[in-house]
C-alpha cells in the first residue's frame, strides 16, 4: 500500500512540474498566445479578409473561425496588450463589420482605441466607427 501512495506521490509531483513549464512557457509568449497561435490567428484572418474581397460566402466553419479569433485575442489580451494585436483587432473589426455583425466590430475597433492608441491602427479604428456613426469623445470631453 505504501508503494502505491509513494508512487501516486511521485506521479502528481511529475505532473504538477510538468504543468508549471508549460504554464510558464505560455505566459512568456506575446501576450498570451504562442508564436504559432499567433501565426495561425494572422492566417485566418487574412484568409476571411480575401473571402470578403471576393465577395465569397462564408461557410458554417469560417463563421466559427471568426468567433474564435475573436475570443483567442480577448483571451490573449488579459495577459498583455502586445502591439502585434492591433493589426489583428482592426482586421477582425473590418471582417464583423463587412459582415454585419456592428456590436462586435465596434468592440474589436474599440480595443484598438484603448490598447493600441499609439499605432497607427487606432486612427484607422476611430475613423471606421466614424463611419459607422459612433461618436468618440478624447478624454478631455470625459473628464469635463
Amino acid at each position: 500500500m505504501k508503494k502505491l501512495v509513494s508512487i501516486i506521490f511521485i506521479f502528481l509531483i511529475v505532473v504538477i512540474c510538468a504543468s508549471d513549464s508549460a504554464f510558464a512557457a505560455r505566459k512568456s509568449s506575446k501576450g498570451g498566445l504562442s508564436p504559432e497561435e499567433l501565426t495561425k490567428v494572422t492566417t485566418d484572418i487574412e484568409v476571411l479578409t480575401k473571402k470578403v474581397y471576393s465577395s465569397s460566402l462564408f461557410s458554417p466553419e469560417d463563421n466559427q473561425n471568426l468567433i474564435d479569433i475573436k475570443l483567442k485575442l480577448d483571451t490573449a489580451i488579459l495577459s498583455g496588450a502586445s502591439p502585434e494585436f492591433a493589426p489583428l483587432y482592426y482586421k477582425a473589426g473590418n471582417l464583423y463589420k463587412d459582415r454585419e455583425f456592428t456590436d462586435e466590430a465596434i468592440e474589436c475597433y474599440q480595443t484598438v482605441l484603448e490598447n493600441y492608441a499609439d499605432t497607427p491602427f487606432s486612427a484607422k479604428a476611430s475613423k471606421e466607427l466614424g463611419k459607422m456613426g459612433i461618436v468618440i469623445k478624447s478624454e478631455e470631453e470625459t473628464e469635463e
